[in-house]
């Protein structure tokens, strides 16, 4: 009798220990894994997304983030639109097409630094890029940007002259090679690429005196099926709630601070193009979820 009570004490404990596994998995979201060992472009997101989702534990609890297999753009908006769940969420910038197949969340996540361009381009092109004083003479430059990015269609919209490329490492020894006169990054990613590659492109340069700038909110994408509804208003409820107490300006400023600095962003010659991928929903009218460097 005792050993059968034993036993069952030992099975109850047990059952006791799988509830709080099960909590942590009740909501997953499965996101983009870097394009390889040098790709820390989405960092900052992700730490967003995980802030908000630890502040909302008390409502939904537990969650858990996992990396999914490497996918470019195009796969990663396929397998959500299928809601395959090989991927759960996804962080890229709006579109029509994705805004009628997809819940987004709109929030700008890095507050739309990433529509703030610089260029990489080679050092000794320096001097072509200071002379610039027109979009003409901006777009008589050929751009590289990878084949499926969405600012493929904006830059093209605008008149650019666009090279594609496959593969994201690829494109940095694209520009040594002179394939195309100039890479554009964002400000929230050039410096890290640069710094991570300097050494082994000692060709590689940030171009010094322009900013291109279009409003490209990168929000936070989920699938139009039960859970992805779920997962986007538990990380939507943690956003806002970032916002209020602060803390979603704490990390932005931990990340991008010194690269705003670093990039003298407010001195530079600046040229804003149209972005025809825009929805009428587009906040524009809370200023709390947009950046503009002109302004500080």
């Amino acid at each position: 009798m005792l050993a059968r009570l034993k036993y069952i004490l030992i099975f109850c404990l047990l059952g006791l220990a799988i509830v709080p596994v099960r909590a942590e998995n009740s909501m997953t979201y499965i996101y983009n894994a870097p394009e390889s060992a040098l790709d820390h472009r989405y960092d900052y997101q992700w730490e967003i997304l995980r802030t908000a989702l630890d502040k909302t534990k008390d409502k939904y609890g537990g969650y858990l983030m996992q990396k999914s297999l490497p996918m470019n753009e195009k796969r990663q908006t396929n397998e959500l639109v299928k809601g395959s769940g090989k991927i759960t969420v996804m962080h890229l910038g709006t579109s029509q097409a994705f805004e009628k197949a997809l819940i987004p969340i709109r929030i700008p996540v890095d507050k739309n630094l990433s529509g703030y361009m610089v260029y990489l381009i080679r050092k000794d092109q320096q001097q072509r890029f200071s002379s610039v004083k027109t979009l003409d003479d901006l777009r008589g430059f050929s751009i590289g940007q990878g084949a499926d990015w969405l600012d493929v269609n904006i830059l093209r919209h605008n008149g650019f002259n666009v090279v594609g490329g496959s593969n994201y490492d690829g494109l940095f020894h694209m520009l040594i090679k002179k394939r195309f006169d100039a890479f554009q990054r964002s400000a929230a990613e050039i410096l890290d690429e640069y710094d991570q590659r300097k050494k082994d492109l000692p060709d590689l340069h940030i171009e010094q005196d322009l900013l291109v700038y279009y409003p490209l909110p990168m929000y936070f994408w989920f699938s139009k099926t039960e859970t992805g509804r779920r997962l986007a208003d538990r990380a939507r409820e943690g956003m806002f709630m970032m916002i209020e107490d602060g803390t979603y300006d704490a990390i932005f400023t931990k990340y991008n601070g010194d690269k705003i600095e670093r990039l003298h962003l407010k001195d530079r010659k600046f040229f804003r193009i149209d972005n025809p991928l825009l929805v009428p929903e587009t906040p524009f009218d809370d200023k709390r979820l947009w950046y503009d460097p002109r302004s500080k």
